[in-house]
């Protein structure tokens, strides 16, 4: 399983770069056919936008597995090791909730973007959704594997 971990873990890593890679090549080209051949990009705004969306929702994930994410750690500073591991699956178990309500609500919102259109692209709205549940799934098998980590540890992290 933790083959798979660091599959699924690297596959975002470089799907958020790519995307990253993506915004910035576009930004560039923005840029320069506005200033030098003075003629604006009607679809560039849009496909950043996007491409801002998806590297949020994939980051989301990607920095959960990688322990990434802000943190308030004094209370579980201040307890054992073994309270300590229930609040840490407790906060967990929430994050795992937090990840099934980002899959079943974004298949909703996925069938909603299958009647909508994007402006200037005219691109199925649906497209750009679709990542809300494919976060959802990794984040969701992200704090699974986490609190099963938890559970079965004899030591505290």
């Amino acid at each position: 399983m933790e083959k798979l971990d660091k599959f699924l873990h690297r596959t975002l890593l470089w799907a958020i770069a790519s995307l990253m890679f993506v915004m910035m090549g576009l930004t560039f080209t923005q840029v320069v056919a506005r200033y030098l051949m003075h003629h604006s990009l009607s679809w560039s705004e849009e496909v950043g936008r996007y491409v801002f969306v998806w590297i949020s929702f994939l980051g989301l994930a990607a920095a959960f597995r990688s322990g990434a994410h802000v943190a308030l750690d004094i209370l579980s500073d201040m307890l054992a090791p073994a309270p300590r591991r229930v609040l840490a699956i407790i906060n967990t178990s929430f994050i795992a909730l937090l990840a099934a309500a980002l899959f079943f609500g974004g298949i909703a919102l996925m069938k909603f973007g299958m009647r909508q259109r994007s402006p200037a692209l005219d691109l199925p709205m649906y497209l750009v959704y679709v990542v809300i549940p494919i976060s959802g799934v990794a984040l969701g098998y992200f704090a699974v594997r986490s609190v099963w980590g938890h559970l079965t540890s004899k030591v505290e992290d």
